[in-house]
């Protein structure tokens, strides 16, 4: 299935472009399911975009499982809690975003086991993944077995 590439650098606006085209397909009666991750001054938290709920994605409790990326901890729980949300909104979406894939995905975690999953078991489900402009090429070989388009909008 066709896969839709966000790209930019770090800062550089993808979420918002993310949602804006988010907002176009609702408005146009096609339903996306996925996650933004959001920026608030206490960390960053996704965000289902099919319910709106919110869930904390960095500083994990002492008794969590975190998830490091560079300088980054995440809650592996917020991972979790996004797959299991995209998967309930599978069925009445023909679209999934997931805002990033980046290194962790790269390397085989975060989002990684679930993009496999969608390529494998829901191919005609159009996935729209938001990734750093230094990683298109490698996101593309690794979760992009279809036609790819790389989109970078004006801002």
């Amino acid at each position: 299935m066709h896969v839709l590439l966000i790209h930019g650098e770090i800062g550089s606006g993808k979420t918002r472009r993310a949602a804006a085209w988010i907002e176009a397909e609702g408005l146009a009666g096609r339903p996306v399911a996925g996650v933004l991750a959001l920026k608030s001054p206490t960390g960053r938290r996704l965000m289902d975009i099919a319910t709106g709920e919110e869930v904390p994605l960095e500083h994990p409790a002492s008794d969590e499982v975190a998830v490091t990326v560079g300088r980054f901890q995440f809650r592996q729980a917020a991972f979790d809690w996004a797959v299991q949300h995209i998967d309930q909104a599978l069925g009445s979406a023909g679209s999934v975003v997931i805002d990033e894939v980046g290194p962790l995905e790269m390397r085989g975690g975060g989002f990684a086991p679930l993009l496999d999953r969608l390529e494998r078991d829901h191919p005609t489900t159009r996935r729209v993944l938001l990734v750093r402009t230094s990683l298109i090429d490698a996101v593309a070989d690794r979760f992009c077995r279809g036609a790819v388009t790389i989109f970078d909008p004006d801002r």
